[in-house]
């Protein structure tokens, strides 16, 4: 019995390492106890005036971007490629929806509107980030 606790210990302190935080430090609380959510890693807007010239870096660190539809219409999303940053079409997401589109750091993504009409540009960070479209 002794050795499973042990594992389970070991295996828990593992995975709070893994997450970047020490033991105990896993979930914020408030004064009153309540826990308060991460702060959201939100990818700034970039011009799509500036889109010419973008392209992706190859590689990078593996992310999740979250990407959030908060329109009333359906949206493409497209990465701009390593060689020559033309675009390439990932997936539609609808009128107030979400999707996760895993990416690598460097790499860029445009958003665009159903007359491909361009709404947003935005740089894949270091880490998991979110995309909102307005």
């Amino acid at each position: 019995m002794f050795r499973v606790v042990m594992v389970a210990v070991v295996s828990v302190s593992l995975s709070i390492a893994m997450l970047g935080c020490a033991p105990g430090e896993g979930v914020k609380t408030s004064s009153t106890g309540t826990a308060k959510k991460p702060a959201e890693n939100i990818l700034p807007r970039i011009d799509p005036k500036k889109e010419k010239g973008l392209v992706s870096t190859d590689g990078g660190f593996p992310v999740i971007l979250t990407v959030k539809n908060k329109t009333k219409a359906t949206v493409t999303l497209h990465w701009l490629d390593e060689t020559d940053g033309s675009r390439v079409y990932y997936k539609d997401i609808q009128a107030g929806g979400e999707v996760l589109q895993g990416t690598y750091e460097g790499h860029y993504w445009i958003v665009l509107d159903k007359k491909e009409k361009p709404i947003g540009i935005y740089k894949t960070p270091g880490d998991d980030g979110i995309i909102l479209i307005n």
